[in-house]
């Protein structure tokens, strides 16, 4: 059986709006995915021309991460896309097959979100934004597929989708969505978070029995933050898919890109910081482990009596060294952040708040900056030259500013 020049070969599978085929091109000898709407849902011919009229324009869309479409057409009282055909599993057999890491959810997310970010600019809103439309090639590449239901913001035009109208898949539509309200590109981004929350929780943030509970469940309840419900899902990724799940349009990230830089954030915040934890633990014990062998030595091989002893931060901090003896100030720490007013701690120590000068002797320190609302920064410092060290951080908000 053939639709226009193409050439079934076999199906692939059935979805709500059409059967997809894998089928052949003789025209340039290439294997394409031809959709076809179902016979069923071809209701009007005002329906089949905006579904022509919408995938024609999908299909000047350009980007690695949404699925190529070359023709559509007509034939046999029905309508076809044909389009790239891809290799690799849809990604809801993908959560089913493993639990994705940390680094895989933020690449597969920045990948949709930077798709879904070139659409909206191009002003088509998908509005079915779900696992099983988005495709994992073998090379994880993301692949966002089946526009069918897309809406393309065009003021010239006439509105086609009637008052009331409720397009797309319920688990993972957006309140407005749910509700027959206009929506924009923050409803993607509002699905993009729903998928989010079930790649790091394996679950899905609403369920009900029924079409009405789950349509309940996404305009009244709040789901469990996923960091509450599994203390290793990463603090930042919780706290972004939180906010992408908010009721208020502009209470969520408000553009792809932003999305996009958020999660990327949610990977640098997150995986350094056991690296510097386990270092200085390990370098805080050989020299406790030494100074407790000399003190040892020095009281017991010795003979010599036990005497108070001062750390040499103390000694420093009066201008004198252990033998009472004036010594110069080695060293000085200037600590500067954006925003001011960060808490900095010293080996775990509160030191005082931005901008702080330090004088310090010469060593190695661990460096915590802190501050409400904004991802801690942390790293490990080696005061080894006389005179100021600068030290300036650039803290990172855990929203987007509005």
């Amino acid at each position: 059986m053939n639709y226009g020049r193409y050439q079934i070969k076999e199906e692939l599978g059935k979805g709500s709006m059409g059967v997809v085929y894998r089928a052949h091109d003789p025209q340039i000898d290439r294997l394409v995915a031809l959709k076809v709407l179902r016979h069923d849902r071809v209701t009007s011919e005002a329906f089949v021309q905006r579904f022509l009229k919408e995938a024609k324009a999908i299909g000047r869309l350009s980007h690695p991460n949404i699925v190529t479409v070359y023709d559509v057409g007509r034939d046999h009282g029905t309508i076809y896309i044909a389009m790239e055909f891809l290799e690799g599993p849809p990604l809801n057999e993908v959560i089913q097959e493993k639990r994705l890491t940390l680094g895989e959810i933020v690449d597969l997310g920045v990948q949709m979100a930077e798709a879904l970010d070139y659409a909206h600019q191009k002003g088509i809103v998908h509005r079915d934004i779900k696992p099983t439309n988005i495709i994992v090639t073998p090379d994880g590449q993301a692949k966002i597929t089946d526009f069918g239901i897309a809406r393309i913001e065009d003021p010239s035009a006439i509105q086609q989708t009637q008052a009331g109208e409720i397009l797309g898949t319920p688990v993972y539509m957006s309140p407005e969505q749910v509700m027959g309200r206009p929506v924009d590109g923050r409803s993607d981004l509002y699905s993009l978070g729903v998928i989010l929350y079930e790649l790091s929780t394996q679950k899905r943030p609403f369920r009900g029995d029924s079409i009405a509970a789950i349509f309940r469940a996404i305009t009244q309840d709040t789901p469990a933050e996923p960091a509450i419900t599994d203390s290793s899902i990463s603090r930042e990724l919780s706290g972004l898919v939180m906010k992408s799940l908010n009721k208020r349009p502009d209470e969520r990230l408000q553009t792809g890109k932003a999305m996009a830089e958020a999660l990327k954030a949610c990977l640098v915040e997150r995986e350094p910081r056991p690296k510097h934890r386990g270092l200085f633990v390990f370098i805080a014990f050989i020299v406790v482990s030494m100074v407790g062998g000399l003190a040892y030595y020095y009281m017991v091989a010795k003979g010599k009596p036990e005497q108070p002893v001062e750390s040499a931060l103390e000694f420093s901090s009066r201008g004198e060294s252990p033998s009472g003896v004036q010594v110069a100030r080695p060293g000085v720490l200037k600590v500067e952040s954006v925003p001011t007013g960060a808490q900095v701690f010293l080996d775990g120590s509160f030191q005082g708040k931005t901008p702080l000068t330090l004088e310090l002797p010469l060593g190695k320190y661990e460096v915590r900056l802190s501050l409400p609302d904004y991802y801690e920064w942390e790293a490990q410092l080696q005061l080894s030259e006389e005179g100021e060290t600068p030290l300036y951080c650039r803290l990172i908000p855990m929203e987007e500013p509005k």
